[in-house]
């Protein structure tokens, strides 16, 4: 019993602390998705128009790993006409809460503001990314 509650803790305290670093796994300062900054900003981006939003966590390992597909996707020439963006849940929760997302990572396709398709947890490929963006713009 004191077995397992020992390793019930320091499992607990690992997960915590690499939870807690400041520094983000990944760096989104340089890459092609706009940040989200404010509820406003959201609004008006997404009113019109086709838009993937990229919601996530900079401590979350699963959010790492989905960004190169999202990141792939919005540089594609064929969907210019798009507004890829990411919302960071740190510093944006309310965003993250008002558009109902549950966990991270977590890609929602809009058109005129309108969610068409959520794609939630890692392992999604830019090919089903491709395929939900193609279906709004029709």
């Amino acid at each position: 019993m004191k077995k397992t509650v020992l390793t019930t803790i320091v499992f607990f305290s690992i997960l915590l602390s690499s939870c807690a670093d400041d520094a983000p796994i990944v760096n989104t300062a340089n890459n092609s998705l706009i940040d989200i900054t404010s509820q406003d900003q959201f609004n008006e981006e997404v009113k019109e128009g086709v838009s993937l939003i990229f919601y996530h966590a900079s401590w979350c390992s699963k959010c790492a790993a989905q960004r190169p597909a999202v990141e792939e996707v919005s540089e594609e020439t064929e969907f210019s006409n798009v507004f890829f963006a990411e919302v960071e849940y740190e510093d944006f929760s309310e965003i993250v809460e008002d558009r109902g997302v549950n966990g991270f990572p977590t890609v929602v396709v809009y058109k005129d503001n309108v969610e068409i398709e959520k794609f939630s947890g890692q392992g999604h490929t830019t090919e089903q990314f491709r395929t939900a963006l193609k279906q709004a713009q029709k």
